[in-house]
């Protein structure tokens, strides 16, 4: 029988990767598989089965339920035996894959084994993690992170004018009496059942 819902792969966590080298966003290189010497940007991690996916490399085809005829596209489905086959991005596992080179152009991409390092990137000595070329001080560069989508402005929006307006007084008393803060101190043994402040006034 044909399973079309094929199951999730799984990990064991002991097999897991702990820190990943590889974001979402990055530039990568396919060195084995079917997909050998392709190159694309991750277009997302899993890590629980330690697999990623790169856009438009590993292309394959997944059987679904029948769709509405109306919105059939002929050009990227094809009807076979009541199911359609629809293009996919296919997993690949994170082993398959290297970075690119960061000084390399367009033509020439070499794929290159990465590794965490501290690295002074500032000059007076401030150690930072980064991702670099294995052997070398050659940072690779973190991907850019993805621009947030603007948010529609509501009518019930607060303006920036009145959220930025103060509202209570500052001072520099405390904000408790004395009597209070000598209870709230020591929470296991109250001021009120010591004998040493059982004459003391409250404030």
């Amino acid at each position: 029988m044909r399973r079309f819902n094929r199951p999730q792969k799984w990990v064991h966590p002991k097999d897991r990767i702990v820190r990943w080298k590889i974001f979402e966003g990055d530039i990568v290189k396919v060195i084995a598989g079917k997909a050998k010497n392709e190159v694309g940007k991750v277009k997302s991690v899993d890590k629980l089965s330690n697999r990623l996916w790169i856009e438009n490399v590993n292309m394959g085809r997944m059987t679904v339920p029948k769709l509405n005829l109306n919105k059939i596209n002929s050009e990227n489905q094809d009807k076979t035996g009541g199911w359609w086959l629809a293009p996919v991005i296919k997993p690949i596992h994170v082993s398959n894959v290297m970075h690119i080179h960061p000084d390399d152009a367009n033509d020439e991409m070499r794929a290159v084994r990465s590794e965490w390092k501290k690295v002074d990137i500032d000059g007076n000595g401030t150690m930072r993690w980064r991702r670099v070329i294995a052997g070398t001080k050659t940072i690779i560069p973190f991907p850019p992170k993805p621009k947030e989508p603007e948010r529609e402005k509501s009518p019930f929006d607060t303006s920036a004018e009145i959220a930025r307006e103060l509202t209570w007084n500052i001072t520099l008393d405390p904000p408790l009496p004395p009597g209070v803060i000598d209870e709230l101190r020591t929470p296991y043994k109250g001021w009120r059942y010591n004998a040493q402040h059982k004459n003391r006034p409250f404030i």
